[in-house]
This record gives C-alpha cells, structure tokens and sequence, in this order.
C-alpha cells in the first residue's frame, strides 16, 4: 500500500456512507487546536484563583477538565467532506447531526470568523441549502479553502449548458 491510498483511506474511513460510483473526495475540513482556547483560558483563571483560594482552585481545576474533555470529544466529532456530488457534515456530541447536501441544493457558502478565530487561525463554515437548512461547522482551519472549492463546484455546474430535446432536436 503506498502512501497516497493510505492517506485516501483514512480520508474515507470515517465517510458516513460509502461513495457512489463515480464520486471522489475533494476536500476534508481540518479542525483548528483552537478548539481548546477556551479551556486554557479557563486553565489560567483557575491557576489565579488557586493562588488565592486552593479550595476554588480545585473546583475550578474540575471545570477545566470538563471543558478538555467537551473539546476533545468535539473535535472527534466535527467531519465535513467535500466530494464532487455532495458535501457530508457531522456534529453535534450528545445530539449528533448527520447532513448530506447535494452539491445542487446548496444556496450559499459563508465563512463566519470571530476575534478568537483570526488569532488562532480558524472559522465557522455556514452552508445553506434549499428549504434554509443550515449547516454549521465550526473550529475549521482550512474553512476559505473549502470555501473555494464548494465555490468551484457550483460555478462549474452552473456554466454547463442545459440542452433541451424537442421532437427529437437538441436546443440549449
């Protein structure tokens, strides 16, 4: 196995179906190690709390390890996957949303970054298909990237000509 269908594999390992025929993974979303600034700001507060008072400080140690915890088990959770035909979006922990947006049910692509997010190099994808669902993926450092590729396969599908066949004559 050479390294190129290793790294394919693990791209398609955690798909939530299988691919069609034909269907090629493009682009998969990269979550940031920003997903944690919460819990090391949360970690600092707790060491200046446990300098005044240790009994808070171990309280507060607790909720650190909560927030480590919720964080980790998020980013194992968060997938977005861009393939040729369709876009695969996974999150949520306790309620876990699973999401596949047809490549022509997309509306829009949007890139949503807070101050956080511009110092630790990440952003929220907001995917809007028909009927307004919206798909949020946060905590993405490669965000503009998936961004202009979705961008890519819309422009591309919307410049195909669209034939017509009347009484056995194709018009476009």
């Amino acid at each position: 196995m050479d390294a190129r269908q290793a790294i394919r594999e693990k791209m398609t390992s955690d798909l939530p179906v299988a691919l069609r025929e034909g269907e090629q993974v493009l682009i998969r979303g990269i979550i940031s190690g920003g997903i944690y600034w919460k819990t090391i700001a949360i970690l600092i507060f707790t060491v200046i709390i446990a300098l005044l008072a240790w009994q808070l400080g171990v309280l507060f140690l607790i909720v650190t390890a909560c927030a480590a915890a919720y964080a980790y088990m998020m980013s194992n959770a968060l997938l977005v996957i861009v393939t040729n035909q369709r876009i695969f979006v996974r999150s949520g922990i306790i309620k876990v949303d699973t999401v596949q947006l047809r490549l022509d049910r997309i509306e829009s692509v949007e890139i949503q970054r807070t101050i956080p997010g511009q110092l630790l190099g990440y952003a929220t994808i907001v995917m809007t298909g028909v009927g307004s669902r919206l798909a949020f993926i946060p905590f993405l450092s490669n965000a503009a990237k998936m961004r202009d590729v979705v961008n890519e396969l819309l422009y591309v599908r919307e410049e195909k000509p669209t034939h017509v066949i009347v009484d056995g004559i194709e018009k476009a």
